[in-house]
């Protein structure tokens, strides 16, 4: 019986150590004790392993990353990758149906995955040291995703082993309309995760730790511990848990988050707005105004735009959407996220981050994927509108 070629999970396990530690020795991105070092050099001999597709695509980050990268604000992003299946089809089948899809294809997704390619794909003059802390399995399915991370400009960070030892996969099902259902497996990683392979330093450039609302609760510790290095914290509300899905509860996220991301489906959940978009902008305004945050919370509105409700409390920031062909609408929030935060670190106006971010995140929607159409600053720059129209009421 041929015998299972070693991967980085079982180095880990023969050294002691986690994944993340094993990645850091193999690519030379984190100083590592002598004596960690000595046990991890001697698991991979006496497992004669061999690097993945990750390790073999990195030795030029590494030394890129010894020079320019290293200056550049960093984006730290936490969350999911996985592999994506798109199925194209008419309309979402009922119960018991059986239909033929137009085409089943293989792309790269995830939440956190698709924002941290979004920011990397900005580049100059708003370019990021980006890196994405995640799960991954054994599977060459893992191996390919980190290839690919890392040809988009990505270092991930693979902190923990998924619970089936695979890449984690979705179903996303998209209709003629751009609508989509999607289907994903459990996906968790936690505080102590994040605390166990994280040495949190105090940084000299702007650098930023950006969540997902589904590790927020199991996160808290890692927020106040990341503030205290100097670093900002950033938090997409999807996936938010019941138990954050209160008024109170909202309001003392927003108080310990310096950029809060959330969309209008939600907000008007937690806050119970069943008013029109003009009048909800307004009510969210006057309940933001009257609570002392810690940073800007920015409305997401699908095609109609987005809203910046400052943390100072003065007039919000209105940016229209980029009228387009909806062709998928998976991953714009993401993309939307990404593109601005790399404006943001950079110490662009919430203006400028809000109206490029609503330009990506419209382009997104053109393509089939979350990644499917991946934006440059070039092309967010060809495809600003030219006037500075305001969001449709």
């Amino acid at each position: 019986m041929q015998r299972k070629r070693p991967t980085i999970a079982d180095v880990a396990h023969a050294a002691g150590v986690s994944i993340g530690t094993v990645s850091n020795f193999i690519n030379g991105t984190a100083t590592i004790k002598d004596a960690t070092r000595e046990r991890i050099e001697k698991a991979i001999a006496d497992l004669m392993y061999r690097p993945s597709a990750f390790a073999r695509s990195l030795p030029g980050r590494t030394h890129h990353k010894a020079g320019n990268l290293a200056t550049l604000p960093r984006l730290l992003v936490v969350g999911r990758v996985s592999v994506d299946f798109l199925c194209r089809v008419d309309v979402l089948p009922h119960r018991d149906d059986r239909i033929t899809a137009r085409h089943i294809e293989k792309a790269l997704g995830g939440p956190a995955a698709n924002l941290a390619v979004a920011a990397a794909a900005v580049g100059a003059p708003f370019a990021l040291d980006v890196e994405l802390a995640t799960a991954v399995g054994d599977d060459p399915e893992s191996d390919w995703a980190l290839a690919s991370l890392s040809k988009l400009g990505v270092h991930a960070l693979p902190i923990r082993r998924t619970f089936n030892s695979r890449l984690s996969q979705a179903v996303v099902i998209i209709e003629t309309n751009g609508s989509r259902t999607i289907i994903s497996e459990p996906f968790e990683l936690n505080e102590v995760d994040l605390t166990a392979n994280m040495d949190v330093q105090m940084e000299t450039r702007p650098a930023c730790l950006h969540i997902e609302g589904f590790h927020y609760e199991s996160m808290t510790g890692s927020i106040e511990r990341f503030h205290q290095a100097g670093w900002k914290v950033s938090l997409h509300s999807a996936g938010l848990p019941l138990s954050s899905r209160t008024p109170d509860a909202f309001i003392d996220m927003i108080k310990c988050i310096d950029l809060t991301f959330i969309n209008d489906v939600t907000l008007r959940e937690i806050f119970d707005f069943r008013t029109p978009m003009a009048t909800m902008i307004q009510q969210t305004h006057s309940m933001l105004s009257r609570i002392k945050k810690r940073g800007d919370v920015v409305l997401t509105l699908g095609e109609f735009g987005a809203v910046v409700f400052r943390k100072s409390g003065g007039p919000q920031i209105e940016v229209p959407a980029l009228p387009v062909n909806r062709v998928d609408a998976t991953g714009a929030g993401d993309s939307f996220a990404g593109i601005f935060l790399s404006l943001w670190l950079h110490g662009s106006s919430l203006e400028d981050a809000a109206r490029y971010a609503a330009i990506g995140g419209s382009l997104t929607t053109t393509a089939e994927g979350a990644q499917g159409y991946i934006a440059s600053f070039k092309q967010l720059e060809a495809a600003r509108l030219p006037d500075r129209a305001v969001l449709a009421r």
